[in-house]
């Protein structure tokens, strides 16, 4: 048992090579993962939620941990993409961090967090942290995010 065991190891970590661990670009997930790419290609984000991110004039950072494993990832991470393609706001940025299967980054900002699900995205405004979407929204990517921006300016 110890042998295969022993024998198995570097295949699981030859499968893990394959993730996309650490942070990365919009162009890098959506190229390595061409799934992220045809669902981000495919969302149809909520016209007045748009509307509204469009309009926004100050700071906006999103911090969005996933895992390229994830399934939850692959439904939640495009329609955050394609929202922010859409709303073409230069006040809204997004920082994408890839995460293991035990939820763990090369700088250690999921461990920090203590990372229990992804994906989570964390929004900041004017730097400080005001709500955050953690495995699924509540209602829509867009919605959700335009609810926190609303309630939680700091």
């Amino acid at each position: 048992y110890l042998t295969l065991l022993f024998l198995m190891a570097p295949l699981v970590l030859l499968a893990q090579q394959n993730y996309i661990i650490g942070e990365t670009s919009v162009q890098e997930l959506r190229e390595r993962e061409r799934i992220f790419d045809v669902y981000t290609t495919r969302y149809q984000p909520d016209s007045s939620a748009i509307s509204f991110l469009t309009h926004i004039e100050d700071s906006v950072q999103i911090v969005a941990f996933f895992g390229s494993w994830c399934h939850d990832s692959k439904r939640e991470v495009p329609a955050l993409l394609k929202t922010l393609e859409k709303a073409n706001n230069p006040y809204i940025t997004i920082t994408l961090i890839g995460v293991d299967r035990q939820k763990n980054d090369p700088k250690g900002q999921s461990q920090k967090l203590h990372l229990q699900y992804t994906p989570t995205f964390i929004i900041y405004r004017r730097s400080k942290e005001i709500g955050s979407i953690v495995e699924k929204p509540a209602e829509s990517i867009e919605v959700d995010l335009k609810k926190i921006l609303l309630s939680g300016t700091p």
